[in-house]
């Protein structure tokens, strides 16, 4: 993977886990709009450009309360996202964990890393 992420790091929000999990949060006519004002690109050949379908999984993280996206920012990089809360529930913040597609399948991330990263959700949440 040649993709430096860090603290700050900014990423289209239609094609990264954060970026699904914290546009979930919006009502669906803030999502369309931002979606309208900033169309999805191809950034490899597995990133999804449809806004409909795009749309759809950002209502499914919505339902589910994750997100997964599999080599949509670069060939070789897998990613969950859980959003994070504040004490009042509302969301404040969006927190991953990015593998190499080498180690993990889409589905694996689920199953190994789903349950601590909504452990460290709800941890978080009484001081934020």
């Amino acid at each position: 993977m040649s993709i430096n992420l860090m603290a700050g790091s900014r990423l289209p929000a239609s094609c990264s886990s954060m970026g699904r999990v914290l546009l979930a949060s919006l009502p669906d006519a803030d999502i369309r709009k931002i979606m309208k004002a900033h169309p999805p690109s191809k950034r490899t050949p597995k990133t999804i450009t449809s806004q409909k379908a795009i749309f759809d999984l950002i209502q499914k993280a919505k339902r589910d309360g994750f997100a997964i996206v599999d080599q949509e920012i670069e060939i070789g990089l897998r990613s969950i996202a859980v959003p994070l809360h504040s004490a009042n529930g509302k969301t404040i913040a969006a927190l991953n964990v990015g593998v190499a597609a080498v180690q993990d399948s889409a589905d694996d991330l689920r199953s190994q890393y789903l349950d601590k990263l909504l452990a460290v959700q709800n941890a978080l949440r009484p001081l934020l």
